[in-house]
């Protein structure tokens, strides 16, 4: 699969459209996504919820892992830690693979505010799901 491909993917989700995350960068190895923070995205204590932050790090840390390996995946564990409430302005995620085996990948992912400083972080584990049609086999 091509990276445009794979990007098409995400920008075509309506889930990620419904957040409002938009991608900044899409490359091998180099994925950025960015989060304005919206009234519907806020909790009864009027900060983020924090199911937006663990979605925003479930999406970064897949972006980044296909954006290395072609190939689609699914989430099996995630961890999120939450570090510092926001209410307004805008959020940026990255991420970085960890490790990454024949059918698992350990990923990273942060979330920063527009000041750079850290809101959030967590780690991702994730199945590797290759076609059939290849000599790698692995499927859902």
């Amino acid at each position: 699969m091509l990276l445009e491909e794979i990007v098409n993917e995400f920008e075509e989700c309506p889930f990620l459209h419904h957040l409002g995350l938009e991608v900044i960068r899409f490359e091998e190895g180099d994925v950025r996504i960015k989060l304005s923070m919206k009234g519907c995205l806020l909790n009864t204590n009027e900060t983020l919820h924090g199911g937006v932050y663990a979605a925003v790090l479930d999406f970064i840390q897949s972006m980044q892992l296909r954006s290395v390996t072609k190939t689609r995946c699914v989430t099996t564990t995630s961890t999120v830690h939450y570090i510092a409430p926001v209410t307004e302005g805008v959020l940026f995620a990255e991420a970085e693979i960890i490790s990454k085996g024949y059918k698992t990948a350990l990923v990273e992912g942060t979330i920063t505010d527009q000041e750079g400083k850290l809101v959030a972080k967590g780690t991702g584990t994730f199945k590797l799901i290759y076609p059939a049609n290849t000599d790698k086999g692995e499927k859902r």
